[in-house]
């Protein structure tokens, strides 16, 4: 059996104990508590004395005052409080206090960034936080000076789905799992920098609010190598483990990303928490360790290409968040070419609360900005580093301010380089560094005199190995009205089939050039059904799409016929123009239309469904939702390759994105991105056809486990072993997967039989082995309703529903007695047994723990055919009687109920483990008297999170043990004190 806590847990305190932290294990230590209440997250006497000491000169009123200032943050939401508490811990508070000259303000740290080793770093496992319903027990939780910024959850690598279960305990503890309702403590999340799942083979991270698909690995322990790492831990083997943790938890790594690594973005759906990841933290690092070096350089600067999808404008806003802590007085200036890209990235350093970024309105208010606003952060289009019409010669410097940090967004574009030299000319002395979401040309030496070469990179490949982003496919329809290379007069002939040749000869003229076929209403028409048939039949819910198509003229045609159809609700965004005609102007929304358009597109439940664009949100659009781009516009290099980045975001089920190109730009993908490395853009977008030979090996390694699918019994005995169901969970996933990314295309066609076989398969395991690892995550959302509707035909439940108790007589026995054999109810009922006391066992420990015993002997003896099928079916008939029968039983020894019989042979267990004999009227007394004190304590409201309230409990029980006419051992009395607690824990929750 997988062991959790010496493969994953105790490893896990053991590396940070390496790291510097001070840590207790609850498993080999008596820890005391210090909490007054579990519903405090905080350890209050640690967090004074750092404050104390770290601020010598506060007084006792205002140390109070501080200590409770910060547990007593509240807010609208746990996010807000989050974020009120994170300002706190970063800027720091304030108290007025006399140091002998008068009365002032004065600064009070609640953590020492300049000096680490000045804080208290402890780390405690199997901690308990009171929630509103249930105490939650994360397995580690590091403390900074008594302030829990981390969480993790720790998994044995051999478990089932370790990422998955460690990831659902987080959601849960969170009170993200919005199905099940308030099962979590938020109160422990207000202070949360980092949570973190590992099974030592691997390890995710996020912090509070990171949704379960958003938990990504940190691969790189940069600045360190993997050779320094396993120096440090003294290890041979460096797991993802180790990284994660010295990555995070690294006393100064853990406070400098607490401090320069952390923003909160507020959206209209609400406050959204980012923490760095590697690409990121790594980038920035490499950017201040190439400025630091600027002059040993030839090139004062240079390139970030991050793909697209991957956080760019965060990348740049963690390094502006360095560059002010880390310059006395920088001026930040953020270059882009576009005023949508402009507006954008002002937005996001404004909404993450940068400190008053400024956009230069025009070309003068740029000049002024630059000329005489040192420390400023100034966002601006490079078109405003054009000459005026009435200007000769040469830009004029600006400013020869060497703490001048330029940002340049996309900086690959051909307008860089005509304006780069103003920009240099403009600021002589500052430091420049390029981004680009998409690789630099092989052969481009403008972009690298420019900026210099690359800083950091972080490519699709790896983007993709850590799901930052999904895969691209893509997919040709109505290939005999592709225009790209092809002859328009066939295309022409084709359009417009249904025209007599003097009809043709008259519309030709208007139709000369390929734009204008592109545009002809009659090839438009053609391309709407089909995108409706394609979205309607193709596209799960909530996924949605965007139609890029060549002009204005074409977005409005589109939008018409689109409507004119019935087609999903969509909506056009095109960019005004002056000069536009009549009715372009009418399909144009207002600023305020377009962003109420973009907001119920990015939202699952909004109503617009399809975008249809030209130019706009083509870059710098982010919509997790959008799966599918339906591409009838000629694009290529960068723009080719920014425009398909629309649909590469990841998204609950999205499993890729989609490109159907109607215009025949992956005709010949090779030439559209021919001005690229091969290495860097080959897994760009990848062509449909080409999942085929996984699709087949796929369903292979998922059939190769059974001789006849369609033999249910045989294949579920195949399933009995545990290490063979999770090999076989995970080959019908990834087949499930791949059959939702080529459905309903004919490739599919031959396994569909299949796949409701072995969904049915699936399902019937998942219900015999009560396997809750054994969900749908990941299949993707089209073949899930294809499964779930399959597996209801089937008469079977819904995978995720809880299957029928053994204590239901009424609906476990008709369903025992329904199966088809002995065979089949022997292993039904044994499952179901094992399961059932899996979930009752603290109710009765030693009751239940003799019926595990038996059960185990029973299958040996079953499986050595020592019993047969029939004879085993009896035996199990009688254990689930004697669990049914609880109440019976108690009655039969003079007590009331099943409860009373619990805490009766915890009694019984104790006392006659050593003597072999009890008086049982004495014991039943005994059992009674007990149970009146447990029944009086437990009506306190909240008792379990109530420590004062559990002493009074084991106070009275030991009295009573003491008072009783039973003889017994002061070892016996402790340990029936510490179980009737524990029983009390069990029966009497709130």
């Amino acid at each position: 059996m997988p062991d959790e806590y010496v493969e994953t847990e105790r490893t896990t305190l053991d590396t940070l104990q390496k790291l510097g932290w001070e840590i207790i294990d609850q498993q080999q230590t008596t820890w005391n508590d210090p909490r007054d209440t579990t519903s405090s997250a905080v350890l209050e006497n640690r967090l004074r004395h750092a404050i104390d000491r770290l601020n010598p000169w506060l007084s006792e009123n205002n140390l109070n005052a501080v200590v409770r200032e910060l547990q007593r943050v509240t807010g609208t939401s746990t996010m807000a409080e989050n974020e009120q508490i994170h300002e706190k811990l970063v800027r720091h508070t304030s108290v007025k206090q006399d140091e002998g000259y008068g009365a002032k303000h004065q600064t009070v740290k609640y953590i020492d960034y300049e000096n680490p080793e000045n804080n208290d770093f402890f780390a405690v496992n199997q901690f308990p936080v009171e929630g509103d319903i249930e105490t939650i027990k994360p397995d580690i939780v590091p403390f900074v000076n008594g302030i829990p910024l981390g969480v993790i959850e720790c998994k044995a690598p051999t478990a089932g789905e370790p990422r998955s279960e460690a990831l659902e305990q987080l959601q849960r503890y969170q009170n993200e799992r919005t199905r099940t309702g308030s099962e979590g403590a938020e109160e422990l999340f207000r202070y949360n920098q980092f949570s973190v799942a590992t099974w030592y083979e691997g390890a995710v991270m996020g912090t509070y609010g990171t949704p379960k698909n958003q938990y990504k690995p940190w691969r790189d322990p940069y600045p360190a190598d993997d050779e320094q790492l396993a120096e440090l831990f003294d290890v041979g083997y460096v797991s993802p483990q180790h990284r994660m943790l010295y990555a995070l938890f690294k006393p100064e790594r853990l406070l400098e990303q607490l401090r320069h690594f952390t923003v909160f973005e507020t959206k209209q759906g609400g406050t959204i928490k980012m923490v760095a990841r590697y690409q990121q933290y790594r980038a920035v690092h490499k950017a201040l360790e190439r400025i630091r070096k600027r002059s040993q350089r030839e090139a004062q600067g240079g390139v970030i290409w991050h793909t697209q999808g991957s956080g760019k404008s965060l990348t740049m806003l963690f390094l502006g968040l360095k560059l002010r802590r880390e310059k006395p007085n920088p001026t930040l200036l953020l270059v882009t070419d576009r005023t949508a890209l402009d507006e954008q990235i002002h937005a996001t350093f404004e909404r993450c609360g940068f400190p008053n970024p400024k956009r230069a309105e025009d070309k003068e208010d740029l000049r002024e900005k630059l000329s005489s606003h040192a420390g400023e952060t100034i966002t601006t289009l490079i078109q405003k580093f054009q000459l005026d019409d009435d200007e000769d010669g040469d830009f004029p410097v600006l400013s020869r301010d060497e703490d001048i940090f330029v940002m340049v967004d996309e900086a690959h574009r051909t307008q860089y380089k005509d304006l780069a030299n103003n920009m240099r000319t403009a600021l002589p002395n500052a430091f420049y560094i390029g981004f680009t979401g998409t690789p630099i040309e092989k052969d481009d030496r403008d972009t690298r005199r420019t900026f210099g070469n690359y800083v950091d990179t972080y490519t699709i490949d790896q983007s993709l190995e850590d799901d930052t982003t999904v895969e691209i496919l893509y997919q040709g329809r109505l290939a005999d009205i592709h225009l790209e290379g092809s002859n328009l007069d066939r295309i022409f002939d084709r359009v417009f089939a249904d025209y007599t040749e003097e009809e043709k000869a008259e519309i030709k003229k208007r139709y000369a050039r390929e734009q204008d076929l592109a545009e002809a209403e009659a090839r438009i028409e053609e391309v709407a059904l089909d995108i409706i048939e394609h979205y309607e039949n193709e596209i799960a819910d909530p996924f949605k799409g965007m139609v890029v198509t060549t002009s204005k003229e074409a977005a409005v045609r589109y939008k018409e016929k689109l409507d004119e159809l019935n087609g999903p609700e969509s909506r056009v965004v095109i960019s005004k123009g002056h000069n536009d005609p009549e009715h372009i102007k009418r399909w144009t929304p207002t600023d305020s239309e377009i962003s109420d358009y973009k907001d119920a597109f990015v939202d699952p439940d909004g109503e617009v469904e399809l975008l249809v664009v030209c130019d706009m949100l083509l870059t710098g659009f982010d919509a997790p939702v959008a799966q599918v781009m339906y591409l009838d516009k000629p694009l290529k290099e960068h723009n080719l390759l920014q425009a398909i980045a629309r649909v590469n975001r990841p998204f609950e089920g999205k499993n890729h994105g989609l490109i159907v190109d109607y215009y025949g730009v992956s005709n010949d993908l090779r030439e559209a991105l021919a001005m690229f490395s091969e290495d860097d853009v080959k897994h760009a977008m990848v062509p449909l056809e080409d999942k085929k030979p996984e699709l087949e090996a796929a369903h292979r390694k998922a059939t190769a486990f059974f001789e006849d699918i369609h033999d249910m019994e045989a294949c579920l005995q195949t399933l009995e072993n545990e290490d063979t169901r999770i090999e076989f969970k995970n080959a019908y996933k990834r087949f499930s997967q791949l059959m939702d990314v080529v459905l309903p295309d004919p490739m599919a066609n031959p396994y569909t039989d299949e796949l409701d076989q072995l969904s049915e398969i699936y399902a019937r395991a998942k219900q015999r082995f009560r396997d809750d690892s054994m969900d749908l995550e990941g299949t993707g959302e089209k073949v899930r309703e294809v499964i779930q509707n399959h597996i209801r035909s089937q008469g079977i439940d819904v995978l995720n529903e809880e299957p029928v108790s053994i204590m239901d007589a009424e609906e476990f026995d008709p369903e025992i007695e329904g199966l088809e054999s002995d065979e089949a109810r022997a292993s039904e009922m044994q499952h179901a047994i094992k399961h059932e006391i899996s979930v009752r066992y603290d109710e009765d420990p030693v009751q239940y723990e003799s019926l595990q015993e038996r059960v185990e002997e029973l299958i040996e003896k079953y499986k050595e055919k020592r019993l047969s099928d029939q004879e085993v079916v009896e035996e199990l008939h009688e254990l689930l009687e004697e669990m049914r029968s609880r109440d019976k039983q108690a009655r039969a020894k003079g007590l009331e109920d099943a409860t009373e019989l619990s805490f009766y042979h915890a009694l019984e267990d104790v006392l006659l483990r050593e003597s072999g004999e009890a008086d049982q009227q004495e014991l039943v007394e005994l059992t009674s008297t007990i149970l009146a004190e447990v029944e009086n304590v437990v009506d306190v409201v909240e008792w379990q999170q109530k420590v004062g309230v559990q002493s009074k409990l084991r106070k009275k029980v030991k009295l009573q043990l003491l008072q009783s006419d039973v003889e017994m051992t002061d070892d016996e009395r402790t340990e029936l004190t510490n179980r009737i607690v524990e029983l009390a824990r069990a029966h009497y929750q709130p």
